[in-house]
Parts: structure tokens; sequence; C-alpha cells
């Protein structure tokens, strides 16, 4: 298999944060050629840069990471490359973005890509090089279901491998894309019966999908928040524009769909905050919306705060109400909230560009997901939920 298929199917992320008892290595970056480039960890279903910036040529750059594992050389143009910190200092060599890395000082990362290239090296102790690749062809091996029956086998075998090796998975990104394809493999699968209707099929695919949310709950639960593990099965359709789906867990699971902050009840927003242009609008203000409104609370790191504010939108839609929604991102507005009215069909859906309103409501972080229903004072009503 050539290389560039190798990596783009095992971008795996090894990493171990603070608090870890293992011993510490340094890592050496070092570039012949100037790049901008990240080194990303993870940690169960969070990403982290260990690193990010530009190297000159001939230049070498020393990290102390707070780990051991696998991290994720990524270069500015894309491309991928997986890089295993172990116990022991190693120098890192980068040649340019379209070369594989070398090491020096690293048996294990040769190890590591040896194995990548389907070779055959001589046996090493290298337990987790092993297990990474395991972890690879468990994701491989689920592409070619067809079946409810190998579907139901598949899982187990997804719960079986997260059950026996978390401890070493936990410090990797496997958790989250093991979880990632599971929820894929229920698109594999025929679930037609002769003679059932198409509506009770897609209940049965939607049942399947809630059902396995529940299932990744009770395994994780003893290590991570409900509130982390569902936010990120609801990401997983959410980022699909599967929202019909994404909300469908959401009120499946309504008590823990929720980003943990303070419960506001009053907000200042003055009349003067700038929105921003979308579909030629300009120069909008908040007062420029008379009358009711909805203003809809949102953070790009919390799917289920997304999610609800798209949902609320549809259901104005659908029942032909034509009240504005606002929405105001917790952070600075982006792409990532942006896309939220690509979502919806109505054109009602404006967004807060002004540090203003964060100076003057965000001393601490808010509960999520929230929707309040304003009038002209901007004064939070009843009903916006």
């Amino acid at each position: 298999m050539a290389y560039k298929s190798l990596i783009t199917c095992f971008l795996l992320v090894f990493v171990v944060f603070s608090g870890c008892q293992s011993a510490r290595a340094k890592l050496t970056i070092q570039s012949q050629t100037a790049v901008k480039i990240e080194l990303s960890g993870f940690n169960i279903l969070d990403e982290n840069a260990l690193f990010k910036g530009d190297l000159a040529a001939g230049s070498n750059y020393e990290i102390d990471p707070p780990y051991r594992g696998l991290a994720l050389l990524v270069f500015g143009g894309g491309q991928s490359y997986p890089v295993i910190i172990g116990a022991e200092s190693f120098t890192l060599k980068i040649t340019g973005p379209h070369v594989l890395p070398s090491f020096v000082g690293s048996g294990e990362n040769d190890f590591f890509y040896k194995l990548l290239a389907g070779g055959d090296p001589a046996p090493e102790p290298y337990d987790f090089a092993f297990l990474m690749l395991q972890a690879k062809e468990l994701l491989e091996s689920s592409h070619s279901i067809k079946t409810v029956k190998e579907l139901a086998a598949k899982k187990k075998e997804f719960y079986g491998f997260v059950g026996k090796h978390y401890q070493s998975l936990k410090h990797s990104d496997m958790i989250r894309r093991l979880i990632g394809q599971y929820f894929m493999m229920h698109e594999y699968i025929d679930y037609h019966v002769a003679g059932t209707p198409a509506a009770a099929i897609q209940l049965k695919y939607q049942q399947e999908v809630v059902s396995g949310v529940g299932s990744w709950l009770e395994i994780l639960r003893p290590y991570l928040s409900e509130q982390e593990i569902l936010n990120y099965c609801v990401s997983l359709y959410y980022k699909r524009s599967m929202v019909t789906l994404a909300a469908l867990i959401v009120e499946n699971f309504k008590d823990i769909a929720y980003c943990p902050g303070e419960a506001m009840d009053a907000f200042r927003f003055s009349g003067d905050i700038h929105l921003a242009e979308v579909d030629g609008y300009q120069e909008l203000k908040l007062a420029d919306f008379k009358g009711d409104k909805l203003i809809a609370f949102v953070s790009d790191d919390c799917p289920v705060s997304m999610v609800a504010t798209v949902s609320k939108a549809r259901n104005l839609a659908r029942e032909k109400e034509a009240l504005p929604v606002i929405v105001a991102p917790l952070q600075k507005l982006s792409d990532k909230h942006l896309a939220m009215r690509s979502m919806i069909s109505s054109r009602n859906m404006f967004f807060i560009d002004d540090e203003k309103w964060r100076h003057d409501n965000l001393v601490n972080k808010i509960k999520l997901p929230l929707v309040i229903r304003a009038g002209n004072e901007f004064a939070k009503k009843p009903g916006g939920n």
C-alpha cells in the first residue's frame, strides 16, 4: 500500500497530558526546509496542539511534552504523519511536507513505519505500535459489513476492544475514531424488510443510532462526563449537517444534553451591537430588529448548542413564525458559526459580530444550550426555550 494511503488511514494521535506518571522524553524537531507545522495530540475525545508555528530552514525546536504515546505531525498543506513519543529522547527530522519524516534515536518509530509499510520487521518489544496497527485493522474490517447481523457482531468487537485496551487507547485518538466509525457502520446496512413501510425502516435506523449512544455512555461513563460523551456523539452528525438525527439524540438524552456553566437569567444587549453581513444585509445593528426576537447563545465547542439553535430556527419556519434568530457566539464569530445558516431554509438567522456583547455579559461561562426571547429592550423573557 502506498505511504500516502497508509498515513491517511492512520491518523492516530496518542498523548498523555498533565498528571502522567510515566517518564518524560524530550523531542527535538529538526527541519531542513522552512515549513509551517502543527504537532497535535489527543486525550480521549479532545485534541490539543503541542506545537504550532513556522520553522526556519536548518532550525531546531525542542519540546518537553508531558506524555508518552503518539503525536500527529501536520504540515500547512495538510500532509500528516504519525510520530511515536516514547520513553527516550529523540530527534524528528523533517525534509519537507511530501517526504516521510526520519528519526534519530528512536528505534520505535523506525519499527512503527516498517509496520505501516507492510513489512515484516524482526520482533521488537513495541507493544504500543502493534496495538495501533491492530486498531487500524479493526477500523478497516468494518468497511465491508452489509447486514444487521454483521453490524451486531462488529459492534461487540468495538466494545470489547475498547474495554480491553482502554488504558492504552485513552491516550490516543483511537476511541474517538472507533466511536465515529461505529456510527458510520449503521449507514452501510440495508434495514429493508419485505413489506415494511419506509418510515418504519427509517425508525429502525434511528433507534439503532440512539441505542448506540446509550451503549457508549455506559462504556465511557466511568472515565468521562456524560455531557462530553454525548456532545461528541452529537457532533458526528451535526458536522455532516444531519441535524434531524443530532436533534433526536439530544431529545432522547435531554437530561445530559448540555455544556456545563452558569445558568444565566439576565443579559445586557446594547442596540448598537453590530451584526455580521450575511446575504447582502449590511450595516445591521441589533436595534434594527423591532419587536420580539430570539437570541441563541452558541459555542463552537458545544455541539448541542448549535443543534438547539438550528432546530429552533427550523421549527419557527415550519410554524410560519417570522421571529428572527440572532446568534450570539461565545467565541469570535467564525465559519463554524456561520455554517448554521446553511442548515435552515429561511433567511431569518443573523449573527452578532461585536466584542461588546461578550465584554458586557461573559464574566462566567454560560450553561448551554440557551435560547431566549427578547423584545425591544433586549431583556430576557420566558418562552425562548
